[in-house]
């Protein structure tokens, strides 16, 4: 199911390249900001489809940190997990990953790419649930994993294909995992 939703995602965006012109002459630059939907995995803490945002704006212009320039980016993103053993119990987790992350976009010679990394700080939201018989001692799956603050980083590309319309992938570890995405620049 994962893998049939991603394929899906992916064969929509490419096919939204093919109807937009390729003389983007665009890159990530200052003055504009940029936002957008994304699609993914949830992994390492559960796995599930996951759905969300992003946000980001840049902050220096090139020179003044290296060939490159700073950004703040914000992601917001949600997805599910449950598991369950008929007749006996189930449980379903949910998280909510709320991440702020200062991104390095690399200078490059073709204004249709922009790659980038960056560092961040995040807070996750996690609920659970379990049915089935109480716990006198031992795992208990509804209260092992809880909301808290995380240490996260990522490394994405993105790629214009007009000058305010690109797609972006990004892969993230701690609780800000792969996801592609379509951003817009206003």
């Amino acid at each position: 199911m994962k893998k049939h939703v991603l394929f899906l995602t992916a064969a929509a965006l490419l096919s939204a390249m093919a109807l937009f012109p390729s003389r983007a002459n665009a890159q990530f630059v200052n003055g504009s900001d940029y936002i957008g939907p994304e699609l993914g995995l949830g992994f390492g803490y559960g796995g599930g489809v996951l759905f969300g945002g992003m946000f980001e704006a840049p902050i220096t212009n090139p020179g003044t940190v290296g060939p490159g320039r700073l950004a703040i980016a914000a992601r917001i993103d949600y997805w599910s997990w449950s598991d369950s053993y008929p007749g006996a119990y189930s449980y379903t987790y949910s998280y909510i990953p709320i991440g702020v992350l200062c991104d390095y976009h690399f200078a490059l010679s073709d204004p249709k790419w922009d790659l980038f990394g960056g560092l961040g700080l995040g807070y996750v939201i996690v609920s659970s649930s379990y049915t089935g018989p109480a716990f006198t001692e031992g795992f208990n799956p509804s209260s092992s994993y809880g909301s808290g603050i995380f240490i996260t980083g990522q490394l994405g590309a993105r790629y214009f294909f007009s000058p305010s319309i690109a797609i972006r992938a990004e892969y993230g570890f701690s609780y800000l995992p792969f996801a592609v995405g379509l951003d817009f620049r206003f």
